[in-house]
């Protein structure tokens, strides 16, 4: 069994320094990084705009393009944070805290290449549990049946609703649409038809990439063009700040990186933790990794006035996080965030289908993904070093260019990979859900997150009814994997509650102890 672990494991190696994968990291990395600082724009958006290109190659060059430009987006954002004070993408908004005061202060280099080390070295640790950690658990994942899946899925839905939206019932409504959704198409036990309304082009369900594109993509394109009429309709003078030169300060000495260590390694531990749980995110990981460096700094008072720490702390959790959003990926087949969730759409076209079995019918490929992640973190290091210049020229290209180019993208990219003017149309009319879902803050990562899942969990859920023969209870307490992962739905349950609970009261008591301003008291 050793024996054949090791062959896998050389095999895999061996494919992902092919020519063909090591191109599409090189080439997935500088998207990556490009669509990460471009404020608004995401890595996320970026895998669902390029996802279709990748259908006419190899499996593993497929998933090295879309890793390389997870890896890059996840540190483009770093560069609008620090040089403009906008963050890139949503993760980076906790590294504008003390990388812009570094930029202002004269020390922009310093602040960027503090972010490049750090998420370097978070991902390069992150990937190194994913290589201790997925093989084991996905041994004991394969003892999962319809029950231990059902109660899996149920408690990834629940997690994501109520950690990823405003509130847990707006949460468990979008993901809930996600599996109304997912119910077009064939009845995967019957196959007969539901809700395609006669459309024979539905009869296969509604694809992945269109409503993706509409919701990442064209719903973006829509709110900025309301922000930008918007500001239009304002007559204010222009309080944006002039970007600051990337090259600008001194340069980052490896010993004072070093110093800093304790920074990293913390925050990685914290990334990859919560990567491994389905729902929480990139950017929660990056605000929890600034507090804690907060709290064990020697000086604490220096974090949002510029310091080197409040600039690793979040790099290095939120690039951690890609790391351990595998391990649920590739072991159970849950995505943990938006990325992931795309990724396996491209993994079941290029026919791999995540979970426990893969390890055993296709280690070589698995061993090759793992690779693929770790070979990437040195692309980042080595385009972030070289580009970083050329990318804070590009961050300052006004939005109504980039804007206008992303909308082309969308429609022709959806176009060219369906074929289909039904296709087309799903993606503008999931354009405007997403709007609103923005405009009303609903969570699109629980909606697509149950999308994806929901042919899983049907399969599973009456799977389990009918093994249960009218006692699904019964069948429960005799699965304890299954029951304990029912007990943890409930348990997430009445916290989220709970937490929403005191949120309110203490947002209540703060209104009530406010002093009203025409009452003419001050504060005790």
């Amino acid at each position: 069994m050793g024996r054949l672990t090791m062959d896998a494991l050389l095999a895999g190696i061996q494919n992902a320094f092919a020519l063909g994968p090591l191109l599409a990291i090189a080439a997935g990395v500088s998207i990556g990084i490009f669509m990460g600082a471009v404020p608004g724009l995401t890595a996320a958006m970026a895998i669902a705009l390029l996802a279709p290109i990748t259908f006419g190659m190899d499996p593993l060059t497929a998933v090295a393009f879309l890793i390389g430009i997870y890896k890059g987006g996840t540190f483009g954002g770093s560069i609008s944070a620090i040089l403009l004070n906008v963050p890139g993408s949503p993760e980076a908004t906790a590294t504008a805290f003390d990388g812009y005061p570094l930029s202002k202060s004269g020390r922009a280099k310093q602040a960027l290449q503090m972010a490049l080390f750090a998420s370097v070295c978070g991902a390069i640790l992150a990937d190194l549990m994913l290589y201790a950690v997925a093989g084991p658990f996905s041994k004991i994942a394969l003892k999962f049946g319809p029950a231990e899946l059902t109660f899996v899925v149920l408690f990834a839905f629940t997690f994501v609703a109520g950690l990823t939206g405003g509130s847990l019932a707006r949460g468990l409504i979008a993901c809930a649409f996600g599996v109304l959704c997912a119910m077009v198409g064939l009845d995967p036990m019957s196959a007969s038809p539901r809700m395609t309304f006669g459309i024979v082009e539905l009869l296969d369900g509604l694809p992945l990439i269109p409503i993706a594109i509409g919701m990442l993509g064209l719903a973006e394109v829509m709110v900025a063009a309301e922000r930008a009429f918007l500001r239009r309709k304002e007559v204010s003078s222009d309080t944006e700040s002039s970007p600051i030169s990337a090259t600008s300060g001194p340069h980052l000495s490896l010993p004072e990186f070093a110093r800093h260590w304790k920074t990293v390694l913390r925050s990685s531990l914290i990334g990859s933790a919560i990567g491994a749980l389905p729902g929480i995110g990139a950017s929660l990981a990056a605000f929890i990794g600034y507090g804690t460096a907060q709290k064990y700094s020697k000086t604490p008072e220096k974090f949002g006035k510029g310091t080197l720490d409040g600039v690793a702390a979040p790099e290095a959790a939120n690039s951690a996080v890609v790391g351990g959003s595998f391990v649920p990926l590739l072991t159970l087949g849950i995505p943990g965030n938006v990325t992931t969730a795309l990724l396996i759409g491209t993994f079941l076209v290029h026919g791999i289908e995540p979970g426990p079995h893969v390890f055993k019918t296709e280690p070589a490929l698995i061993y090759g993904i793992f690779t693929i992640l770790f070979v990437a973190n040195f692309f980042n290091l080595a385009i972030g070093l070289m580009g970083s210049g050329l990318y804070a020229h590009i961050v300052k290209a006004p939005e109504y260019v980039s804007y206008s180019i992303i909308g082309l993208t969308c429609m022709t990219g959806v176009f060219a990979s369906t074929n289909s003017i039904v296709s087309l149309y799903i993606m503008i009319i999931f354009a405007v859900i997403g709007y609103l879902m923005k405009k009303f803050d609903y969570s699109f990562v629980a909606f697509l997150i149950g999308f994806v899942l929901a042919p899983e969990f049907e399969v599973s859920f009456r799977s389990f009814l009918l093994v249960a023969q009218g006692d699904p209870l019964g069948l429960l307490m005799t699965r304890p994997i299954a029951l304990a992962f029912c007990l943890l739905t409930i348990v997430a349950v009445l916290r989220i509650v709970w937490s929403e609970h005191q949120r309110r009261t203490r947002s209540a008591t703060s209104l009530k102890n406010t002093p009203d301003p025409s009452s003419g008291q001050k504060n005790p």
